[in-house]
């Protein structure tokens, strides 16, 4: 059972940038599933090692490629990008924290309230930008 699933209208129209939006997709939806008890401690340090290192890369390449093509909300897009990343330590800090249930709302809100409307509005402001320049 996945928590959101991908449709079209996620799609940046880049299939590497997709592709990554779907990886972490992906990542959250196994933090999600794995029921955040202290009896799979290790999967989700694992899981959650493995949102945060992606976040870096795929963040990486996504500031690299509207740098590269001169996107003009560059600045704007890189604030919402640290934010994010901020909320993924502070996710981080839960799970060290020993609050599971803190953890769980955290993940919940991120992924919904803030991944999923940042790729459908903030990142398709990109969309055609990129597939006319790329």
């Amino acid at each position: 059972m996945s928590y959101v699933v991908w449709n079209e209208s996620m799609s940046v129209g880049v299939p590497v940038l997709d592709d990554e939006h779907r990886r972490l997709l992906a990542l959250f939806n196994g933090l999600l599933e794995s029921g955040i008890t202290p009896a799979n401690r290790e999967e989700l340090s694992s899981l959650l090692t493995s949102l945060r290192d992606y976040v870096t890369v795929h963040f990486a390449r996504e500031e690299a490629m509207l740098e590269l093509c001169g996107y003009p909300e560059l600045d704007g897009h890189l604030a919402a990008h640290r934010y994010f990343a901020d909320e993924v330590e502070k996710l981080a800090c839960d799970f060290e924290g020993d609050n599971p249930t803190m953890l769980r709302m955290d993940l919940i809100l991120l992924l919904k309230d803030w991944f999923v409307e940042h790729i459908q509005e903030t990142d398709s402001l990109y969309k055609s930008y990129l597939g006319e320049t790329l």
